[in-house]
């Protein structure tokens, strides 16, 4: 009889095991996100690049806006004109009529020979919703008056606002426009360790946090993750920083190699 007992009462266990791992959920891959465009394939910033984003399936694009002399909100890097276009100078200093001429892909491969530099509206109007698009404004150490309110008489009329992050490293602009609109997510960029990161992120109107990565931590991801943030973290770009990232639990990796990226995720469990 008791050794019945003991075979009823480790089946019942068995059984319970099986069924906990059955209806356990798994845990999430992150979203992929390409840095720039992904920069991997195409110069970055360039419609080339979130074209090839788009067809890729990636799970959103990031990429930066600086503002020109004419009001026009750019989607360049740098402040500075030499490293990715045949231009020289200062963005905010150029029009956009002179800035719409500049080559902006010979700098990464012959391929790209006449590329431009697009506008914002441009990329908007290429992913149309079918994927996020993460805009950093590049506020740092330029100071663009009016940026935040320029931004949000763009995103105004798209039609999916849902699928928009806006992100600094100016926190101040960020505070600024949480407190002229709700619809959209604000991701605090960074690359330190915040003492108290839920109450600061309250401060600054944020939801997300996009810290580098060698600022991502176990303990920062959990003290995140249980106040309701969510972590994106740039700029990974190989399987061992993947894995780590995976192992972080962090919730988007930006990347500049996203089919990279999605074949590793692919190949994991």
């Amino acid at each position: 009889m008791r050794k019945n007992s003991i075979t009823i009462v480790l089946v019942l266990l068995i059984t319970a095991t099986i069924s906990q791992a059955i209806t356990q959920p798994l845990v999430a891959k992150p979203l992929v996100f390409a840095h720039r465009g992904g920069k991997k394939w195409a110069p970055e910033n360039t419609l080339s690049a979130f074209k090839r984003s788009v067809e890729a399936g990636v799970d959103g694009i990031e990429l930066d806006i600086h503002k020109c002399k004419s009001g026009e909100l750019v989607v360049i890097h740098d402040d500075t004109l030499e490293r990715t276009t045949s231009g020289s100078g200062l963005v905010k200093d150029k029009t956009w009529s002179e800035l719409k001429t500049l080559d902006c892909g010979s700098w990464y491969s012959p391929d790209f020979k006449g590329e431009r530099l697009p506008l914002l509206s441009d990329v908007l109007s290429l992913v149309n919703g079918q994927l996020t698009i993460n805009i950093e404004i590049k506020n740092c150490p330029m100071n663009y008056p009016g940026i935040a309110d320029d931004l949000l008489a763009m995103l105004k009329d798209y039609k999916y606002p849902d699928k928009i992050i806006i992100s600094s490293f100016d926190h101040k602009v960020l505070h600024e426009i949480a407190t002229k609109s709700k619809r959209y997510k604000l991701a605090m960029l960074g690359d330190s360790v915040i003492a108290d990161l839920p109450k600061y992120a309250r401060t600054v109107g944020s939801q997300n946090w996009n810290p580098a990565f060698d600022c991502v931590r176990q303990d920062t991801v959990a003290d995140a993750h249980k106040n309701g943030l969510t972590v994106n973290t740039w700029t990974v770009n190989d399987k061992e920083g993947w894995n780590k990232a995976r192992e972080l639990k962090v919730d988007t990796i930006i990347t500049d190699d996203p089919v990279g990226l999605k074949a590793y995720l692919a190949g994991t469990k």
